[in-house]
This record gives structure tokens, C-alpha cells and sequence, in this order.
């Protein structure tokens, strides 16, 4: 006569009656599951607000707008990205990930599905977040010195200066240049030759403006310039020093 083979629930009454698994209070299990669920939401949002302090960042110094100068922009974007805030946001999306496949309605699901979905929400959450004046009022705090811990992140905006790229607001116009003045509350001349391209049309005071050239001292002798259309107000406080314009506008035409 054949043994009856003992069923799952016998086998498991026998290993807790040796000792080899314990029973755990339901507790446990609610208290696992809300530390799951804290981990996954505090690594998305910690993920989501790098990418956007990144393009926040990347608009402050001009690399946003680069690839309008056409592949040379693009190149010195490519080498002027803040790779370690990358190579961050990359790590928290993988641990996220991790967390997230504990539960059942993910790993029921192939891992491609549940990465694309924290990826988008990184990465439009990020976008959506850019367009807020959050990082603006950081920043300007940072400025202040009314931002103790992050404010040496925030005043170095987590991407190195470019060199021969400056990104800044004209505040006065001349007849051999303009002046400038740059989120770092920085003021440049912006000397202009015969030799320098512009692109985007005349300037005019307040116009955004990013410039490739030479900078000798607070002088940059232009060799390209380019009008940027900047409509979310990329200089925080007091845009312009008080000072009394020469001229309303530069028409480019003449000067090319």
C-alpha cells in the first residue's frame, strides 16, 4: 500500500514544529511592505529632482542651448554634462527598481516594464518640476547665504563653468558691443568685430543671449552669438546693474 505523500500544509506545520521556520506577527509583513513603499516613492523623487537641478543647472550656464550652434555645440554639451548627477540619478532608477520587485504586481511583470515606467516618471517628473521656480528660489537663498547645507551645491550648480561659453541677459548696448550680465551675477563687455557671427536676429536690451569667444578679464571678444528665446527668467534676483543704456538695440545686419 502506497504512503500518502504529505501535502504542502503538513510540511510546513512540520518545519515550524522544528524549529526551521519561524512564524513571523502580521505586523511584520505590513511594516516590510510600507519601508518597500517609502524606499521606491523617496528614490524616485530624490531621482526626479536631480534631472531636474540637472537641466536647471545646464540652463544656468548655457549648456541648455549649445546644439543651437549645430554639432560644435553639441560636442562641447556632451563633454560639459554633470556626468556624476547622471551616473546618480542612473543608480537611483537601478535601486528603485530593486525595491520595486518585491512586490507581486512587478515581478509578475517583465523588469523592462517596470523601468520604463520609473524612467518616465524620473524623467517628465524632472521636466515638469524645472519649469517651477523651486530651484530658482533655492539659488537665489544660495546666493543670500540663507542655504547652510546645500548652498555651496546650489552656487557651483553641479556643472563646471564652460570654458569660452557665457550665457547671460544684456543690460546695455553700445555701438562696438553690449554688456552683459550672467546668472552668477556676473557683468561682461561683449567686444563684437566684423569677424563675429549672430544668430536670431537684432538685440535688444534684456534679450537672453549665449556667446562663444575669448574672455580676457571682464572682456569677451565674440565669435559667436546667438539671441535665445528664454522665457522662464534664468537670473533669479535683480537682473541688471542701474545703469544708463547708449543704445535700445544692435541691429546684427549692420554689424555682420
Amino acid at each position: 500500500m502506497n504512503e500518502e505523500k504529505p501535502t504542502i500544509s503538513d510540511s510546513v506545520i512540520s518545519r515550524i514544529k522544528k524549529g526551521q521556520i519561524k512564524m513571523r506577527p502580521r505586523f511584520y509583513f505590513v511594516f516590510k511592505l510600507a519601508l518597500l513603499i517609502i524606499g521606491v516613492v523617496l528614490l524616485t523623487l530624490v531621482a526626479l529632482f536631480l534631472v531636474s537641478f540637472i537641466l536647471f543647472s545646464l540652463r544656468q550656464n548655457g549648456s541648455f542651448f549649445l546644439p543651437n550652434f549645430g554639432f560644435p555645440g553639441i560636442r562641447i554639451l556632451f563633454f560639459s554634462l554633470p556626468w556624476l548627477l547622471i551616473l546618480g540619478v542612473i543608480t537611483l532608477i537601478v535601486t528603485s527598481e530593486i525595491f520595486a520587485k518585491h512586490f507581486s504586481f512587478v515581478y509578475q511583470k517583465p523588469m523592462l516594464y517596470s523601468v520604463v515606467v520609473i524612467v518616465i516618471i524620473v524623467v517628465f517628473g524632472g521636466i515638469a518640476l524645472d519649469f517651477t521656480p523651486l530651484h530658482s528660489n533655492l539659488l537665489l537663498n544660495a546666493q543670500n547665504g540663507n542655504l547652510p547645507i546645500a548652498g555651496p551645491f546650489y552656487r557651483q550648480l553641479g556643472a563646471p563653468r564652460i570654458p569660452d561659453v557665457f550665457y547671460g541677459a544684456i543690460f546695455e548696448i553700445a555701438t562696438d558691443g553690449f554688456k552683459i550680465s550672467t546668472p552668477q551675477a556676473e557683468t561682461f563687455d561683449v567686444m563684437v568685430t566684423e569677424k563675429t557671427k549672430f544668430f536670431g536676429g537684432n538685440l535688444e536690451e534684456e534679450d537672453s543671449v549665449i556667446i562663444l569667444g575669448k574672455r580676457n578679464g571682464q572682456a569677451i571678444e565674440a565669435r559667436d552669438v546667438r539671441k535665445i528665446d528664454e522665457t522662464r527668467g534664468f537670473i533669479p534676483g535683480p537682473k541688471f546693474p542701474n545703469r544708463r543704456p547708449m543704445m535700445n538695440s544692435i541691429d546684427t545686419d549692420y554689424l555682420k
